[in-house]
């Protein structure tokens, strides 16, 4: 237990977490990986380069100052944060590392030293988060073991089928190559994959949402062109060819037990999860209406499928939108509508907005989505997300 000095002292490190929360991480990862090539086996280079990975880490600092007197509000952070380790194969023993490498960049940003009433309550401040996160690790990879067909960290698939479509979307058919069942999953999760890549010293991996719902015989990853290894994948990767791959993670999940109406809000990339849960809401007959918006050569790339959700359903929307539509309407059963998704456009969609609601997408756009949600007296409560990219300091704020 911390005591209420050193609750105090943490707190009041705050402002300067989010002032300087993001040059901190950046030293540490530096300083971190240096010593440590190999943990670049567990980080995505592209969140690492353009310093998404290091706003998720300043964000989720900023909040534990926040909440050091009352860690238990942080839980639904901390499991979904676990769930990211779990995919990437997060150690115990690497926990020290960190806590280390954490402190000392600590010391040279913010000029503290080893006596430092600051610096020694967040050195009790770690351990004590590290031990939670070590706990609930724990018992998620258990679980996954001890599943029927389940697995510890990784293992080989291969590429059963490599589907272009759109121009920037390629989805890959994922079977194991033992050709054993599947564990069950939920629609919304995703998977690490593992590639080797030439030239590289370490394995790259990736995390990609399975766009599909459960399939007991293969995983489904729908992949834009965007990034090292979504780039590899697209040129190199071919049928036959093999990737490990984790099991899947993630809470960004229908909520179970209601019959609510459903909203799921997407741009870009962020469809890939929407497409397992508007089948799961269809399959459940829950009420909903899916917006999507994308680049004009890939909006409508799901559209048959989508199309055969509606056709099982007497209580779904789905509408895609994109500016350069030349006009809006209706197809067989999809919708177009030729506009961005802002508050006028989404007011017009859900009027009184009573329901659960999911977004998916870049930080920009989860952020703009929350802010607007908000605005028009939607419970944060029945507000999810799930952010490509990691989540920002700005994007803390709003939640």
């Amino acid at each position: 237990m911390l005591s209420t000095d050193q609750m105090n002292a943490i707190k009041q490190s705050a402002p300067l977490l989010k002032a300087e929360g993001t040059k901190l991480v950046t030293v540490f990862y530096q300083n971190m990986i240096r010593q440590h090539p190999e943990l670049l086996n567990q980080f995505n280079k592209t969140n690492l380069m353009n310093g998404s990975q290091p706003e998720a880490l300043a964000a989720t600092l900023y909040q534990a100052a926040l909440h050091i007197d009352r860690l238990e509000e942080l839980l639904p952070a901390v499991k979904q944060i676990a769930h990211k380790h779990v995919s990437v194969m997060v150690k115990k023993e690497q926990y020290p590392i960190v806590g280390y490498h954490l402190i000392e960049a600590m010391k040279e940003v913010f000029g503290l030293t080893e006596e430092d009433d600051t610096l020694l309550a967040w050195k009790a401040a770690y351990d004590i988060i590290a031990n939670i996160f070590i706990s609930i690790e724990a018992e998620m990879m258990d679980e996954n073991i001890k599943q029927k067909g389940g697995w510890a960290d990784v293992k080989p698939f291969i590429i059963k089928k490599k589907i272009q479509e759109s121009p920037s979307l390629i989805s890959f058919y994922l079977v194991p190559e033992d050709e054993s069942e599947l564990p069950m999953y939920e629609a919304g999760q995703y998977i690490t994959v593992q590639a080797d890549m030439p030239g590289e010293a370490y394995v790259c991996s990736r995390q990609y949402s399975i766009s599909d719902q459960y399939h007991p015989s293969y995983y489904r990853i729908t992949v834009k062109r965007d990034g090292h290894v979504s780039t590899f994948l697209h040129d190199e990767m071919e049928e036959g060819d093999v990737l490990h791959v984790s099991m899947p993670q993630g809470m960004f999940c229908l909520q179970e037990d209601t019959k609510e109406p459903v909203y799921l809000i997407s741009a870009g990339s962020g469809v890939t999860p929407m497409i397992g849960l508007v089948k799961t809401a269809s399959h459940n007959n829950q009420p909903f209406t899916m917006i999507h918006a994308d680049r004009l050569e890939d909006v409508t790339a799901f559209e048959k499928e989508f199309e055969s959700v509606l056709a099982s359903s007497s209580h779904g929307r789905i509408i895609l939108c994109n500016e350069q539509f030349e006009m809006s309407g209706k197809g067989e059963l999809v919708e177009k509508a030729a506009s961005r998704i802002d508050r006028p456009f989404l007011q017009s969609m859900i009027g009184e907005g009573k329901g659960q609601f999911y977004l998916c997408g870049s930080p920009a756009f989860t952020q703009e989505m929350i802010r607007i949600l908000k605005e028009m007296g939607i419970p944060e409560q029945n507000i999810h997300f799930e952010t490509f990219g990691g989540q920002s300091m700005k994007e803390i704020e709003v939640v």
